[in-house]
């Protein structure tokens, strides 16, 4: 080897979780070492959240501008140009991606090595000629997408993420393999800038969110022309002179044909680990990923391993917060816990779907006892003001409410609105402490307080008593009849 590093740390992954774990031990006046192969930012930035976000922003202010009449503004016939739509892609991950600058982190004391690392043995890691023998090394590799064993998928040319933003082909029909969060949202972006869109999967809709909220956004994008043929099984897949056409059986309608000219696949990702030279580190692995403990170390003592590198579910906060945490545990033995437990998942769809905590079906399955608390956007005088007024902020908690299990919403800003029980279940809080919360007029957060006070009808300022939650609604009464009762 040319060159050899002794860091404290050394990181392999440039994506959210070994960019925040980097800083972290920067900050905390380490000598870091950070390795990426690609561009830093990771898959994230140009073939994730950055660009899928970008697209959904653009077919999201089309879908906007088709409803300016009902806003009374009229304007010219709309057109989508595809290559400026690429361009505001690019032109956003190229503005997140500067963050991220080497010069940057240099400055922050985190120096970047470009280059595939690949363990030599238990201390050491090479990248090209650079030798890199750290305390500790923290992998943050990430993921690829998965392609499942379809007959006749490979013969159709699919393309996946890595390709779905690659707007100079224009698909007259794309057929969307999957239905998570990732695969409703490419096809609701396609299917709003002009492009038929259908959505097949083996699964539900959404099936990691709880069923009554993934229904909502279910029923918006049938609304909208996108075919979904969900709990189906795909029996062939085939190559035709206009396109490919996908055979399956459904439940309902029995053997079916659907032609298309595109397809993606999005049924899942997989840790993309095998080029790190495990074995010669004594790092055990399967297909979930790299084993861990539950203060994320792998069975080489030295190493540690985050976000989509481990099993557990592929949020970029989820990555950040196991990143931070590792870095507390090497320095101050600070114990990680579970980070994943307060991350939020979030559908970027139309409507939004978010969830924190368990679903009503994973809470009455875990508890012998909750109760569930709703309350429709319908009379919060935001919604109503920007046409916005279908969606539900969904709660679930003991049955003495005293701690929040779980909470859902799914509608307009649902990404924002559970923001504050995310907060409450993170300090094991109940709906009363949410009654004290003051949010701005006029607003959906407004909806929150509402919520918790069993306001939940009408416009905020009538009928809403302050700090008094519907969870105590019979002891109030019984506290009342005793007033009077004592004169």
């Amino acid at each position: 080897m040319a060159e050899e590093l002794t860091p404290d740390i050394c990181v392999i992954g440039g994506g959210p979780g070994g960019l925040a774990a980097a800083a972290a031990a920067a900050d905390a006046g380490a000598k870091v070492v950070l390795v990426e192969r690609g561009r830093l930012g990771g898959n994230n930035l140009v073939r994730g959240s950055v660009p899928s976000k970008a697209l959904l922003a653009s077919a999201d202010v089309y879908a906007m501008l088709r409803k300016a009449p009902d806003f009374g503004v009229n304007g010219a016939p709309l057109q989508v140009d595809l290559p400026r739509v690429r361009d505001h892609m690019a032109a956003a991950a190229d503005a997140i991606g500067a963050t991220y600058a080497p010069e940057r982190l240099a400055a922050l004391g985190i120096a970047v090595v470009n280059g595939t690392a690949r363990f030599a043995n238990p201390d050491l890691v090479a990248v090209e000629t650079t030798a890199i023998r750290a305390r500790h090394f923290i992998i943050a590799a990430g993921s690829t997408p998965a392609m499942p064993d379809l007959p006749g998928l490979d013969t159709a040319e699919p393309f996946t993420f890595a390709e779905a933003f690659d707007l100079t082909r224009r698909p007259s029909h794309l057929i969307v393999l999957g239905a998570g969060a990732h695969a409703l949202e490419i096809a609701q972006a396609y299917a709003r800038l002009g492009m038929d869109a259908t959505v097949v999967s083996e699964t539900a809709a959404l099936p990691e969110a709880d069923t009554e909220l993934a229904a909502m956004v279910v029923d918006r994008l049938r609304a909208e022309g996108i075919g979904l043929r969900v709990g189906v099984k795909v029996t062939q897949i085939a190559r035709r002179r206009s396109g490919l056409r996908i055979s399956l059986t459904d439940p309902a309608d029995g053997e079916i044909n659907i032609d298309g000219s595109h397809v993606l696949v999005a049924t899942g990702r997989r840790p993309d680990v095998e080029a790190l030279g495990l074995a010669a580190a004594g790092i055990a692995s399967g297909p979930d990923g790299i084993s861990v403990d539950r203060n994320l170390r792998t069975t080489n003592r030295r190493a540690y391993a985050i976000g989509d590198a481990i099993d557990g579910p592929p949020l970029v906060e989820r990555a950040r917060r196991e990143g931070v945490a590792v870095i507390r545990n090497i320095m101050r033995r600070v114990p990680v816990g579970a980070p994943a437990a307060h991350v939020p998942f979030v559908a970027f769809t139309d409507p939004a779907l978010a969830q924190i905590g368990m679903s009503e079906g994973e809470a009455r399955a875990r508890h012998r006892d909750i109760r569930v608390v709703r309350i429709p956007y319908a009379g919060n005088e935001r919604a109503e003001i920007e046409h916005d007024a279908n969606g539900v902020i969904k709660v679930i908690t003991t049955a003495s409410g005293s701690r929040i299990l779980g909470a859902g919403v799914a509608g307009g800003r649902a990404s924002e609105l559970i923001a504050p029980f995310a907060l409450a279940i993170a300090n094991g809080l109940g709906l009363a402490a949410l009654s004290a919360f003051v949010p701005p007029y006029p607003t959906r957060s407004e909806m929150v307080p509402r919520l918790a006070t069993g306001d939940r009808g009408g416009a905020a300022s009538l009928g809403a008593t302050r700090g008094v939650g519907s969870l105590t609604e019979e002891w109030l009464k019984r506290i009342i009849g005793l007033a009077r009762n004592l004169g």
